[in-house]
């Protein structure tokens, strides 16, 4: 299974557990919420509850003290207090309608019944209050004695007995659905702070399981890939790196075994030939001389090749192995910190490819095996969309890219390879250019070449840094005080592009005017001439 599928099924369960986590954290925040709603109610239908009892006895002494003292007129308190009862049964109409439209059918029917008890309090209470307004009647009709008796009658009989009884009954019932909707909650809390707890130590078992195993797959193959790039850059180009499997590292290994055999082969040829001209060293001294000379040439440009990229692999994979270790040191982590170090893996792992496919390519176009997928290509066509893309980029620079199509160039050519080499051009135009500065694409022909011109007010190049712009690994010193991003390879693969569609790359620049890069390609109906 290849690594990337690994890091995507990792990124898959850690996705899958925080989904989990937010799913349990809803379900929670929302039963909290139904719980608390209900409490809340049950609380104010107990304060009402317990008002309604504390106003009905105020208003039946209230009446009956008017009765008894003999008064002509009805105390303002007693008309107070009947307008307080009233507000007390629609209120608690309102929260028994509110708890109604809420609660689950298990308990609609204790919720109905607590809607028919309202509705008895209420014809109880105005029964009441009917007997209690004929005992008036008769009072002011002139017959005291017998409203007097009748008041009588009515406090033997306990008036209100009914009344208070049906109002006890609703504050028993309050009071025993607020015990028990806290109780309730009070579970759910506890329920949901242990499946919390269970689903926290899942998840960072979880985690750790698969980053233990992804570390343990990536152990041993960047072990071998540092063995192998040291053993070469040494100078051993016998020896191969081990490949299992069938994931990017093994990839790896074998575009370096490919290489180091290359390399290999290209040694070897070259002392054959070595040894072949010291036998003929007395008639060809002079040859033998340049065998020699282009022999240590090429030994300097291998071991600084291999050092190069001894040193430019070091570094990512050093990256990859430390956020590893830094993922499995200390006490447990969130599972967004184990998340971080694995993108920074798989960061480190594309830029690692990059730079070797990279590396690869101007190796075997040295070599003269570039691989390239050639076809008939419109470059006007090809520049105008690389000049859409450089004007993403350089509009964050405030610089403008402008592109001039001055023939119909058709070339044969690969049209990726193509692509890279003019946004590295223009990568760099833009990256060196001035704060509203202007970047310049122009496309013409002549004498059977396609020729592409890049031209910008940028920095420019010093004269004695122009002959060696081509070389890997090396940038100038002003392009590295105005910007410390860059490997020094882009130049580097520019020309070896060119160079595998048989043309030729120039430069010219001044320091503080700018730069212009030439690139000349044989045109498609000139190479078919040829």
């Amino acid at each position: 299974m290849r690594y990337q599928t690994k890091l995507l099924i990792t990124a898959g369960l850690l996705l899958a557990m925080s989904l989990s986590a937010a799913a349990l954290a809803y379900w929670g925040v929302t039963r909290s919420h139904s719980y608390l709603t209900r409490s809340r109610i049950s609380h104010e239908q107990l304060e009402r509850q317990l008002q309604l009892s504390r106003h009905s006895q105020q208003l039946f002494k209230a009446w009956t003290d008017t009765l008894l003292t003999g008064m002509t007129d009805r105390p303002l308190g007693a008309a107070y207090l009947n307008k307080v009862i009233d507000s007390d049964l629609a209120a608690l109409q309102t929260l028994t309608e509110r708890e109604l439209a809420i609660v689950g059918e298990d308990e609609r029917k204790a919720e109905s019944a607590e809607l028919a008890r309202l509705t008895q309090i209420r014809q109880e209470f105005q029964r009441t209050l009917d007997q209690l307004g004929e005992v008036e009647q008769l009072r002011s009709r002139g017959r005291p004695d017998v409203a007097w008796q009748r008041l009588t009658d009515l406090l033997k009989g306990g008036i209100d007995q009914k009344l208070n009884e049906l109002i006890e009954v609703g504050v028993a019932d309050e009071t025993a659905e607020v015990i028990r909707i806290d109780a309730d909650a009070a579970q759910l809390l506890g329920r949901l702070e242990r499946i919390s707890q269970i689903h926290a130590v899942l998840a960072i078992l979880a985690t750790l399981a698969l980053v233990m195993l992804l570390l343990r797959g990536l152990r041993a193959p960047l072990a071998e890939l540092l063995r192998g790039t040291s053993k070469l850059a040494e100078g051993d180009l016998s020896h191969r790196i081990a490949i299992s499997g069938h994931d990017e590292f093994a990839d790896l290994g074998r575009s370096f075994n490919r290489m180091a055999g290359d390399l290999q082969a290209q040694k070897t040829a070259l002392q054959d030939a070595h040894a072949n001209l010291e036998t003929l060293v007395e008639e060809r001294t002079e040859e033998l001389h340049l065998a020699n000379e282009s022999l240590r040439q090429i030994d300097e440009t291998r071991r600084g090749f291999f050092a190069d990229i001894s040193h430019e692999l070091r570094t990512p994979l050093t990256v990859i192995r430390g956020e590893g270790e830094i993922a499995l040191r200390g006490p447990n982590k969130r599972v967004t910190e184990y998340k971080r170090s694995i993108e920074r893996i798989v960061e480190q792992a594309k830029h690692l490819s990059v730079l070797v496919n990279d590396l690869l390519f101007i190796a075997r176009q040295g070599a003269g095996a570039a691989r390239l997928n050639m076809q008939p290509i419109d470059l006007g066509e090809l520049l105008q969309k690389v000049c859409g893309d450089a004007k993403v980029i350089a509009h964050g620079k405030d610089v403008e890219v402008a592109f001039v199509n001055g023939a119909h160039g058709i070339v044969r050519g690969d049209p990726a390879r193509l692509r890279q080499l003019f946004l590295v051009l223009l990568d760099n135009a833009v990256r060196y250019s001035k704060s509203k500065g202007a970047v310049r694409v122009e496309i013409g022909g002549a004498d059977g070449e396609v020729r592409v011109r890049v031209s910008d007010r940028g920095i420019g190049i010093p004269p004695e840094e122009l002959d060696g712009i081509f070389e890997r690994f090396r940038r100038g010193g002003n392009a590295s005080a105005m910007n410390e991003e860059g490997l020094g390879l882009g130049l580097p693969v520019a020309k070896a592009i060119v160079e595998a569609h048989k043309g030729r790359i120039e430069m010219a620049s001044r320091p503080g005017e700018g730069t212009t890069v030439t690139v000349a390609l044989p045109a498609a109906a000139a190479e078919a001439k040829a």
